[in-house]
């Protein structure tokens, strides 16, 4: 199962969260991943301000039995961050008319018991539906009608719209939703749509372009999970228990790429923008509001911070970015235990704090 952290966002001290928004400074940051590296971390980090890349490098050991460098290149699962593009692909569709994010599930799933059948696409979209977390291992393979049967099956864990719970589930139904109303797979349509058009040729499950030395393998206190993509290797692709919500794989390249066309209106128009990044739930905690894909937490200053993050207990993920002044943090590990605090340290020191 794939999941979000909101502990980076705690962990960025009161003190930098209420002085003038700054400069990003890599300044001592290659030092500091260096010093990672030596004791085990691997991964690869991308600082961006505007289209001006700060820093781009990988550290560690991508593959350590075979010895190969995690370099800025190195594919690895995004994990959550996943969810974004599926918001994404969910706007474009309505913009072309497939479809509206206030349609009943109903509409797309006859079977739909009653008490599901109403469920909106804007409460799957912000995890107020009611449907569970997950259903299932990532690795259990299950296809799409199968899938659908079991959340048919499943019991609501509230009324929807009661509630903001997070639920890889109600993403995976989504992923449902773009093909049906799309007439193509989920990840051919992010592909035809999204990827191919902005060059994003090592984004994606099966479809992208890498060999196996070109994907990290994950560790957690040096036991060895290997490669998300030799756990997927049923004929049919990826599990449905991860379709949708998680498990698609990128490069730091790719994703600043995507951010940067996101952001500049080459991806969606300004209503659908709008929709994606809205503030449309709070999570709970009066500071941080869920969109479709993306968390917008509100620091002390007034300043904003906007992004997304994913791990499965061997690999982490971390995309923000800074709308006030445009600057972009991503980060791509495959050690999770120390994956947070690591990427606290790195955001301490672009807000000129020590790290």
């Amino acid at each position: 199962m794939t999941t979000r952290s909101r502990a980076l966002f705690a962990a960025i001290p009161l003190a930098a969260a209420c002085a003038t928004p700054p400069t990003a400074d890599t300044t001592g940051l290659d030092d500091l991943l260096l010093e990672e590296a030596a004791g085990g971390f691997a991964g690869s980090v991308l600082v961006a301000r505007g289209g001006d890349v700060l820093h781009r490098a990988g550290y560690g050991l991508a593959d350590r039995e075979a010895g190969v460098p995690f370099r800025p290149e190195t594919v690895s699962t995004i994990g959550s961050i996943t969810k974004q593009f599926t918001g994404a692909a969910i706007l474009r569709l309505q913009e072309r008319g497939r479809l509206r994010v206030d349609d009943p599930v109903g509409r797309f799933f006859p079977d739909a018991p009653p008490d599901r059948a109403g469920i909106t696409i804007h409460e799957l979209l912000t995890h107020t539906a009611g449907l569970p977390p997950a259903l299932g291992s990532d690795e259990e393979y299950i296809g799409r009608d199968d899938y659908l049967e079991a959340v048919w099956r499943t019991e609501l864990q509230y009324p929807p719209g009661e509630r903001h719970d997070y639920s890889n589930t109600g993403y995976s139904v989504l992923a449902a939703i773009i093909e049906l109303s799309s007439g193509t797979s989920y990840e051919e349509f992010l592909r035809r749509e999204f990827f191919d058009p902005l060059g994003m040729q090592h984004t994606g499950y099966r479809l992208a372009d890498w060999s196996e030395t070109h994907v990290a393998a994950g560790y957690r206190d040096g036991r060895r999970f290997g490669r998300v993509t030799d756990k997927q290797s049923h004929e049919d692709g990826f599990s449905w228990h991860l379709v949708g919500n998680g498990g698609i794989h990128s490069t730091i390249e790719d994703m600043a790429r995507w951010v940067r066309a996101l952001r500049g209106g080459e991806v969606l128009d300004a209503e659908s923008l709008d929709a994606l990044f809205g503030e449309h739930v709070d999570e709970g905690y009066g500071d941080s509001f869920y969109g479709y894909g993306w968390v917008t937490f509100h620091l002390p200053n007034g300043e904003r911070m906007v992004g997304h993050n994913g791990g499965n207990g061997f690999f982490f993920a971390d995309l923000n970015f800074f709308p006030d002044r445009d600057d972009l943090l991503y980060c791509l590990f495959v050690n999770d235990a120390r994956s947070e605090e690591v990427t606290g340290r790195i955001r301490r020191l672009l807000l000129g704090q020590a790290p």
